[in-house]
């Protein structure tokens, strides 16, 4: 007697097999679940056909509600360009990133730090010149914040220059899934860069 494997291996290798014989689509039956009733092999392909779609169907509208997102993310960053564009002094920049942080991004608290006012511990956070995102020891927080650092329970650390040359911008939320360790940093190195350039302007 053949082996299931055997049955496996004549059916990959005869694809058309089940269109030459359609009787047998009806009279296969395929369990339905673990504990559900038998259906025909027919009956048991639709079924799968419809999960596939209703996967495929609910990748899509991921994948639009990211391009929504990123898309919104886009007009954000731009809005906070054209603040910086109308800073005329290293002053002026800190106030137009924050209030971009505030209005735009809707994050609050945001301190844009200079360089000399960073903690030795926090630079180090950010020593690889990348973003940091996701919790903070309370005295970090307190030095980063100040008294808006009660109740933060994640933060994104944003270097200003290489080796933050021109400061850190620190950012906070009481959601603790806003500044998650897994998140994507591309638009914070964005934001870091405009202030950057910004700064260097200035």
């Amino acid at each position: 007697m053949p082996s299931p494997q055997d049955v496996k291996t004549f059916l990959e290798q005869h694809p058309d097999f089940l269109v030459e014989h359609p009787d047998l689509l009806e009279t296969l039956q395929v369990p339905h679940g673990l504990d559900g009733p038998a259906v025909s092999l027919v009956e048991r392909q639709v079924q799968v056909l419809r999960d596939r779609q209703a996967e495929s169907r609910q990748r899509l509208a991921e994948l639009v509600r990211n391009a929504r997102d990123n898309e919104a993310l886009v007009g954000r960053v731009h809005a906070l360009a054209l603040r910086l564009l109308h800073a005329r002094d290293a002053a002026g920049v800190a106030a137009q990133a924050e209030a971009s942080m505030h209005e735009d991004f809707d994050v609050r608290p945001a301190r844009l730090l200079a360089a000399a006012d960073i903690p030795p511990a926090v630079r180090a956070l950010v020593a690889s010149g990348k973003p940091r995102c996701g919790q903070l020891r309370e005295d970090d927080r307190n030095a980063l914040l100040g008294d808006a650092a009660a109740g933060i329970a994640s933060m994104a650390l944003v270097p200003i220059g290489a080796d933050c040359r021109y400061g850190l911008l620190a950012l906070g939320s009481t959601d603790a899934a806003r500044f998650h360790p897994g998140m994507g940093t591309v638009f914070l190195e964005r934001i870091g860069e405009l202030v950057a350039a910004a700064l260097g302007r200035a």
